[in-house]
């Protein structure tokens, strides 16, 4: 059987299926959401923005949002198919690019799509003096 467009939209159908499936068994969903705005913010901004380092690791992430001590963990574990991290210090690495094309695509993801720009002005809120309590 040839592959072609048709067979690409089944498998990327699947995938999306897959990524639901997964996000909707995660008892923490908007918080999941939340967390992946912020682990996608990050990825896509430089190492320094307005003199704050720019993490998505699970401690930054906790500060940024607000979140119970292990929680960020708790989701990354949920989700470990899609997400890895080696420790709360390092930075928490999507491991499948589609996962990311997904999420911000509001007609494939529906209820499950994550607001950037939310995600970004939400960075910026966050004092740094804030981050730099919590972190240390």
């Amino acid at each position: 059987m040839p592959w072609d467009e048709n067979s690409s939209l089944q498998l990327q159908d699947l995938y999306d299926q897959v990524y639901s499936y997964l996000i909707h068994a995660s008892k923490y969903q908007p918080t999941t959401l939340r967390v992946l705005g912020q682990i996608i913010h990050a990825q896509n901004m430089p190492a320094d923005v307005d003199g704050r380092p720019n993490s998505s690791s699970p401690n930054s992430i906790t500060a940024n949002l607000g979140l119970e001590y292990g929680s960020v963990m708790q989701i990354v574990t949920d989700l470990h198919p899609l997400l890895g991290v080696d420790n709360e210090d390092k930075n928490i690495r999507i491991r499948h690019p589609s996962f990311v094309e997904f999420l911000l695509n509001r007609s494939r993801s529906q209820e499950l799509f994550v607001d950037i720009d939310g995600a970004r002005s939400l960075h910026r809120d966050v004092p740094a003096i804030y981050q730099e309590d919590v972190l240390a």
